[in-house]
This record gives C-alpha cells, sequence and structure tokens, in this order.
C-alpha cells in the first residue's frame, strides 16, 4: 500500500495547488507548513478553477432517508433503517458491540433464525461482513446494508433467502469507522491538504484519534489535527507492523496505531466475531471502494487456500468476471488488515473486497481527478448495491455447505403404489438411512422418481423459473439406475422442468425450498424388460447445486467446517475431500414379480465408484534396448571402411 501511494504521487502532475511535499512512502512531510497545512479544496461539477476541482459529474450529497436512493443516504439514515429491521423483522437480531473513539455505539447484526441449527439438524455456518472501516469509501455502507436489506426481504421468498435464514448466519456490521464516516459526511465536497492526497473531510481515511489518545475536532478550519487517525485497516494483530504495508508515523495514511487492536473500533470488530458464533465462521469479507479487485491473504493453510479461490471465483462469475482476483504470498501473515485477522484467526475464506471502480471517475465519463474512485456517481450505486448483494448470496449459500441427497420414493405408476420410499435422518453425531417401502420394479411397467436434497438445487428467476443464478453455468445432468454388471440400467436427465416449485414433498413437491427436488419418468426403454431373479441395484445421482458444488456422497458423515477445509465431504471414491461427487447410498432392486422378496447378500456398487477405485492403468513397457555395437573398435572399423567406399565413389 505505501509503495502504491508514492507511485501514485510520482505519476500526478505538479500544479500551483499543490504545496505539500512526500517522503519516499507516499507520507505528507510538510505537515505544519500553513501552505500544506491550510489548503482546501471543493469538489464541483464542471467547474476547475483554483480551488476547485471538477469531477464531471455532481458530487454526491448524502440523502436522508429510511429506503434506499439513487444515491447515498446518511450516516443517520442508515443507522434508523438499520434499527427499524431490528426492531420490526424477526430474522433480525442485533446488540452494541463496542463504542468509537468519541463514544458511538457500533451496532453488529445478525440475520438468520434463532436457534442455529440447520434443517438437516446440524450447527449452522456463518459469515462477517465489515463495511465502513475506512470513512471515505462511501460504496461499502451502502453495499452492506443493501445485503442486510436483501437478506430480510428474501428470507421468506421459499428459494435462497429462506434456505440461508433457516441455515446460515450472517453478522454484519454497516458502519464501524462512525466518527471518520460522519466527518466525510459533513464536508461532503471539501477536503483539505493537497488535491495529490486530499486528507480531512471528504477524504478523511482513518478514525478520529489524536496520538496522545485525544479526538481530532470535526472543525475543518481548524487545521493542527487534520492529518491525525490510525487506519483501521491496518491495526488487527496479523501482519502488524509487517511486510511494509504500514507506517509508525501519525501522519500517514497507513498509520498502524500504538499497538495490534489499539483501536476501539478493531476490538468492536473483534467482538462481532463471537456472535457467529466465532466457531462456526466460515467466511469473512471487508468491503472497501476502489479498484474493483479481492485483495485475498493467503494462510499457507493449502485447502483453505484452494476453496477460498473456488469461492471467489464462483463469486466473482456472477458479475462477469469485472472484479479481478488478487492473493497475498502464501503465509506472510499480511499487514494487519481486517482481511488478515479473518482468515488467520479463523481460517476461513476472508478478502478485502475492493467495489468499483476500477480506474475512477473517468469510468463514468467522468475528468478522473485524484481520488475521484473514492466518489461514486450518485447514478451508480443502485447497480453496485444490487450486484454486490446478489454475489453475496451466492457467497452464502456456498458456505452453508454442499448438498447431499436426503430421501428417494419410487412410485409404479402402472399400480399406483409407491415401491421405494427412504431417507436419511439425523442420529447423534451421524445419519442413518431409514428405508421405510423396499419392493421390486419391475421393468417395463411405468414409474416415476422423486429427489429430495439438502438445499434448493436451482435458483427461481423473476418469472419464477428455474434458472442458472447468474454466472453459473449448469451441465447436463444424469440419474442412473443400474446393476452392478449393467444388464439393467437406464438413465434419464435432469432437465430444468424436472425441479418442483410447488410445496407439499414426495412425489409431486418440494421439500422445504423451491428446487431442493425434483422428479422424472423412468425411460424403461432403454432397458431390457426382464429380471426373472431378483437383482440388486443402485442409484445413482450426480449433480450439483447452483454454485457448483458437487453432492457430498456420503450422506452418513454429516458435512462441517473446521481448521480451514470441509470435514466430512466425501467424493465418489467415499474419500474425504473439498470436491464431493456422485451420491449411490440408496440401493433398489429389479424383479418380474412385484411381489418377490429383496435379494440377499448382494451389494451393487454404481459406475462411478467404479470408475473412482480403479487401478491406475499400468504405465506402457518400456522401449526395446537398441543393439549395442561389436566391443573392441570392430563398429568404428567398419563405419571407416564404408565411409572409405562412398569417398572412392564420389571421386
Amino acid at each position: 500500500m505505501r509503495s502504491r501511494v508514492a507511485l501514485l504521487l510520482l505519476l500526478l502532475p505538479v500544479t500551483a495547488n499543490a504545496v505539500c511535499q512526500f517522503d519516499q512512502s507516499g507520507t505528507i512531510s510538510n505537515p505544519d507548513d500553513p501552505a500544506c497545512r491550510d489548503s482546501q479544496f471543493v469538489y464541483t461539477e464542471n467547474d476547475n478553477s483554483s480551488g476547485n476541482l471538477a469531477l464531471g459529474y455532481a458530487p454526491p450529497i448524502p440523502v436522508d432517508s429510511l429506503t434506499a436512493v439513487s444515491g447515498f443516504r446518511s450516516y443517520g439514515a442508515l443507522y434508523a433503517r438499520h434499527q427499524d429491521l431490528l426492531l420490526t423483522e424477526p430474522s433480525v437480531a442485533g446488540q452494541i458491540v463496542g463504542q468509537t473513539r468519541s463514544g458511538r455505539d457500533i451496532w453488529a447484526y445478525v440475520l438468520g433464525d434463532p436457534d442455529n441449527v440447520s434443517a438437516d439438524g446440524s450447527l449452522e455456518g456463518a459469515a462477517i461482513i465489515n463495511g465502513g472501516i475506512h470513512a471515505r469509501e462511501w460504496q461499502s455502507p451502502e453495499v452492506v446494508t443493501e445485503i442486510f436489506e436483501q437478506l430480510v426481504e428474501l428470507s421468506g421468498d421459499g428459494s435462497i433467502g429462506q434456505f440461508l435464514h433457516d441455515n446460515f448466519n450472517v453478522v454484519l456490521i454497516p458502519v464501524l469507522n462512525i466518527d471518520g464516516f460522519i466527518q466525510t459526511q459533513n464536508f461532503p465536497t471539501r477536503v483539505t491538504a493537497d488535491f495529490r492526497q486530499p486528507r480531512d473531510g471528504r477524504m478523511r481515511r482513518k478514525n478520529m484519534r489524536r496520538p496522545a489518545g485525544s479526538l481530532v475536532d470535526e472543525d475543518l478550519d481548524t487545521t493542527d489535527d487534520s492529518f491525525f487517525g490510525v487506519d483501521l485497516n491496518r491495526n488487527s494483530v496479523y501482519g502488524f507492523a509487517l511486510n511494509g504495508g504500514s507506517s509508525n508515523n501519525s501522519i500517514s495514511l497507513v498509520y498502524r496505531g500504538s499497538a495490534a487492536s489499539s483501536e476501539p473500533e478493531i476490538q468492536a470488530l473483534r467482538a462481532a466475531t463471537q456472535l457467529g458464533p466465532a466457531d462456526r465462521l466460515r467466511l469473512g469479507i471487508d468491503v472497501h471502494s476502489f479498484t474493483q479487485i479481492y485483495f485475498t491473504p493467503q494462510t499457507g493453510n493449502t485447502r483453505r487456500d484452494s476453496i477460498t479461490a473456488d469461492l471467489a471465483n464462483r463469486m466473482r462469475a456472477v458479475t462477469g468476471f469485472k472484479y479481478r482476483y488478487g492473493p497475498d504470498p502464501a503465509g506472510s501473515l499480511g499487514i494487519g488488515t481486517v482481511a488478515d485477522y479473518f482468515a488467520y484467526e479463523f481460517q476461513i475464506p476472508a478478502w478485502t473486497l475492493e467495489v468499483e471502480p476500477r480506474n475512477g471517475g473517468q469510468d463514468y465519463g467522468g475528468s478522473g481527478v485524484s481520488h475521484s474512485g473514492f466518489v461514486l456517481p450518485d447514478g451508480e450505486i443502485a447497480r453496485v448495491r444490487d450486484e454486490m448483494a446478489r454475489t453475496h448470496l451466492l457467497g452464502f449459500y456456498r458456505q452453508a455447505g454442499p448438498p447431499f441427497v436426503n430421501a428417494i420414493q419410487i412410485k409404479n405408476l402402472t399400480r399406483d403404489e409407491v415401491v421405494y420410499d427412504a431417507r436419511w435422518l439425523a442420529d447423534g453425531d451421524s445419519r442413518r438411512l431409514q428405508v421405510d417401502v423396499s419392493r421390486a420394479l419391475v421393468p417395463a411397467e411405468d414409474h416415476r422418481i422423486w429427489v429430495g436434497f439438502s438445499k434448493p438445487m436451482r435458483w427461481f428467476d423473476s418469472n419464477d423459473l428455474p434458472a442458472d443464478y447468474p454466472g453459473q453455468a449448469s451441465s447436463a445432468e444424469q440419474l442412473e439406475m443400474a446393476t452392478t454388471d449393467s444388464a439393467i440400467a437406464f438413465f434419464a436427465d435432469v432437465t430444468s422442468s424436472s425441479w418442483l416449485d410447488q410445496p407439499g414433498g414426495a412425489p409431486d413437491g418440494y421439500q422445504n425450498w423451491r428446487g431442493d427436488a425434483f422428479s422424472v419418468e423412468l425411460p424403461w426403454s432403454q432397458t431390457p424388460a426382464s429380471a426373472s431373479t431378483p437383482t440388486a441395484a443402485t442409484v445413482q445421482l450426480a449433480l450439483t447445486d447452483f454454485a457448483q458444488m458437487q453432492l457430498d456422497a456420503n450422506p452418513a458423515t454429516p458435512v462441517d467446517w473446521n481448521s480451514g477445509y470441509w470435514n466430512g465431504y466425501e467424493d465418489s471414491a467415499l474419500q474425504p475431500g473439498d470436491v464431493g461427487g456422485a451420491n449411490c447410498s440408496f440401493v433398489i432392486y429389479f424383479a418380474n414379480d412385484p411381489d418377490a422378496a429383496a435379494p440377499a447378500g448382494q451389494q451393487p456398487t454404481c459406475s462411478a465408484f467404479r470408475a473412482a477405485t480403479a487401478p491406475a492403468p499400468a504405465p506402457p513397457a518400456p522401449a526395446p534396448t537398441p543393439p549395442q555395437a561389436p566391443s573392441g573398435g570392430g563398429g568404428n572399423a567398419l563405419w571407416l571402411l564404408a565411409t572409405a567406399l562412398l569417398l572412392r565413389r564420389a571421386r
């Protein structure tokens, strides 16, 4: 960060209004010079005359509105909105987790049902999202508030929102640096110091602490303290004072403070993690602006780092990969950021999310004046809010855990009777398969299979039709029912129309959320119409949810998050890992006689298991060794003789 600041300063042109001087780290080196300290500038739309900085669009002015506007709300309006949701919505809990340096209450809110137990009986996971740590980054509180509002609005949608309400906790801190944020909103167009590094007023970054512990005053015209404050995003314990990412100079934009976690705002954030609760956290994000990138700590835990990259990739896909991915060197311990704290303390996916713009106001037709990226045009923020809320919903859905098949029912349509009915039930720390009905499936008779899952597997669009979640392309998926030798086998395509959008459970409805079950007819025309001897077979399901997570192949061992990766998440070979595989845990049998007893002692295997456990092919045989030349130099003599004969002919 320090090197980035210094480089940007070198690239900016020097004008008559540039009176501050900078050292090699990019820190103002003459803070007591009145010509630097007392300088002020005003952001305007088009006026670039002396003392003005033209953005090329109107500078946003905070609006007092309880609901979202095409622009930015004041802190008072945002706080009132959060409190209104807390008081009126049963899905919202909240508490004061600390106070700012000036004594303002810092609130954290928890969204989800109150029981901390998922629909399948396991403990719920959690995420924490922090906003407003840097005062001038107005996009951040707006994005976090939109996530807040959408989680509430969708909590009864029968789809992703209700699933998250029932199965996942989200801890939100909409504004951490309240003192600094209010200071920027008190002066929405005014800044001090130097246009290359504007400091107080609209461009305050840090909190309002003086080095001695007292407060920076809120008067922009008393400038002896306007450079002070602690960069709260350099005050966390992991990476504190490491890797050249912060400064011990209290004038610096990246002044880290006197000690790790010295600031009450950071202490409040640490307290907020306990609301997850802390041991259930699976995702931590600190929302900033700008540059459109995920700055991502890598802890050196290879599984955790790989899961983090995969999750970020899926979330970046929601907005068409216009956000970049910027991983730190593995195990570097970071530079004292909140994302470093989330990643190293809890071993969870975590990043500093820098929302748009990528470059600055020029991305929206503005002038691109220095620091304009912190001043997003009013007309852009509604789109940014919606894109980021949609992105985070997918992240929460994925970190809620991989899907598993929890129930199957097969009905003989010819005879109008259920011939197979089974489901996985919680049994202490594991699950057991309870089979209530198991009768013969008669080849050539019409059947329909209903399959239920632990989460909604398909998203429903604005037209209430099953569709791909934005940026998440689904692949063709099949159900396979086959004996081990495939003498009796068939395949059924699971298409978008197979997914159920009406309640009621088997055989025609979903269980808890739209898209958590499908129903398809069995195409018996593909298989021999005979099973004279009762023969066992497996039901093989290889599907992904709409965040492209594969099934847990073994529902008997519930999946949980621990030590930075998934535990109990098994692949097609029933081996633990982080990728999942095909579920083959349901065993049925075929027989020509509908009253035939189930075959005893048969343990069929599915094709996915056989493929995953097949021994690796033998390496190819080595090439034969070429014959060696005769020993004693005879080969060389023959070669010389042949050469001499050729030379004679050439003459």
